[in-house]
């Protein structure tokens, strides 16, 4: 019955490092590193929506802050034009 209950639910994990563990590689390996490694694992997971926090480092702070801020930011949108049948961004609240 949980299996089924899991299945049948929308699925949401508002935790996850995946910014930081994706943007550690070269832009250029973004997409696939994401597409290879995570995406295999929101699916088996059944995970429907994944929130994308981004957290910055100590050793970002203070002056690193914003750029790693953006860095993150636009990992996010690489992801999703890397792998639109998969990755959509919500950039409204509605």
């Amino acid at each position: 019955m949980s299996a089924d209950l899991h299945r049948d639910s929308v699925v949401a994990d508002t935790h996850n490092d995946l910014l930081m563990a994706v943007t550690a590689r070269p832009p250029h390996r973004w997409a696939s590193f994401f597409r290879d490694r995570w995406l295999p694992q929101l699916h088996e997971g059944g995970v429907n929506i994944q929130v994308l926090p981004v957290f910055i480092d100590d050793r970002h702070r203070p002056e690193g802050a914003l750029r790693e801020t953006l860095r993150m930011i636009e990992c996010a949108h690489t992801l999703a034009e890397g792998n639109p049948d998969h990755v959509r961004l919500c950039l409204t609240g509605q």
